[in-house]
C-alpha cells in the first residue's frame, strides 16, 4: 500500500477542480477559467500536419460506441467507470475498465487515486490515475488512452513530408503515441511542480514521480515508459507557464 498520508495530501493539494456546469471547466482556487490541456497541445505543440487514414480505423468491435464520436464516449464512461472504481472501490463492468486494472496490476502499481487535478499558469487538466510503486517507491503518473488500435507510430505529413511536433518537442515526429508521450510528460510536469507537496511525498518516503502510458483496446493492452528526454523538455514547455 501506499505510505499513510498520501492519498490525503493528493486530495488536499489540488490547485484546480473541475467545474460542472453548463460548460465543463477547470478552475483555478480563485476561480479563474483555466485552458484545457488537449486543446492547448493541439495548438501549440501538434504539427499542422494531417494524421494517416490508418490512424482512424478501428476494429469494428465498440459496440454501442461505434459511429460518429463512438472513440470519445468510449474514453469518457472509461474514465468516469474507472475513477469510481479507485475512488469509492465501485466494480467495473466495462470490458477496458477491467483492462485497465489489470493491467496496472501487472505493473504492480496500485492506484492511489483518480482524476487528481493539476494546474500551472493559464492551464489546467488532470491526471487520470495516480498510482504506487512499492517496487520503486515512486508514485506513476497514469495516461490512460483507449482504442487507437492503429497506427500510433504512423507519420503526420505535409504535402509529402514528414513533420515534427513543435516546440519544446521538436526533436520527436508527429505521430499519435508522440502526441500521447507530450501529454503524459507535461501532465507529470504540472504535477511536479508543485513543489510544497512534492516536499511532503519526500518526508511520507516517496523518493520519485514517474509516468505511465497506457493503452486498453479490444485486443489488449500496451505500456509506454517516456524517457528522460520527454521529462527534460516537457520542462522548458511555455505552454504551463503562460
Amino acid at each position: 500500500m501506499a505510505p499513510r498520508g498520501v492519498k490525503t495530501l493528493l486530495k488536499k493539494s489540488a490547485p484546480c477542480k473541475l467545474s460542472t456546469g453548463k460548460y465543463k471547466c477547470f478552475r483555478s482556487k480563485s476561480g479563474r477559467k483555466l485552458k484545457g490541456l488537449t486543446k492547448t497541445l493541439e495548438r501549440r505543440v501538434w504539427s499542422k500536419g494531417v494524421l494517416p487514414l490508418i490512424c482512424k480505423r478501428s476494429d469494428g468491435r465498440g459496440g454501442y460506441w461505434n459511429g460518429k464520436n463512438g472513440g470519445q464516449k468510449r474514453g469518457s464512461m472509461v474514465d468516469a467507470q474507472l475513477t469510481r472504481c479507485v475512488n469509492r472501490n465501485q466494480k467495473p463492468s466495462f470490458k477496458l475498465t477491467k483492462l485497465a486494472l489489470a493491467a496496472l496490476k501487472m505493473k504492480k502499481i496500485e492506484p492511489v487515486m483518480a482524476q487528481r487535478a493539476v494546474a500551472s499558469g493559464s492551464v489546467g487538466t488532470a491526471i487520470d490515475v495516480i498510482g504506487y510503486s512499492r517496487e520503486k517507491n515512486s508514485l506513476i503518473v497514469v495516461e490512460l488512452k483507449c482504442g487507437y488500435d492503429h497506427g500510433r507510430k504512423a507519420s503526420v505529413t505535409h504535402k509529402g513530408r514528414v513533420c515534427k511536433l513543435q516546440p519544446p518537442f521538436d526533436g520527436a515526429v508527429d505521430c499519435v503515441l508522440n502526441r500521447h508521450l507530450a501529454q503524459l510528460a507535461i501532465t507529470r510536469e504540472l504535477f511536479v511542480r508543485e513543489a510544497d507537496v512534492v516536499t511532503k511525498l519526500k518526508a511520507l518516503g516517496i523518493s520519485q514521480i514517474e509516468g505511465l502510458l497506457l493503452y486498453v483496446n479490444n485486443t489488449g493492452i500496451e505500456f509506454f515508459e517516456p524517457n528522460a528526454w520527454w521529462e527534460r523538455h516537457a520542462r522548458k514547455s511555455l505552454i504551463i507557464s503562460d
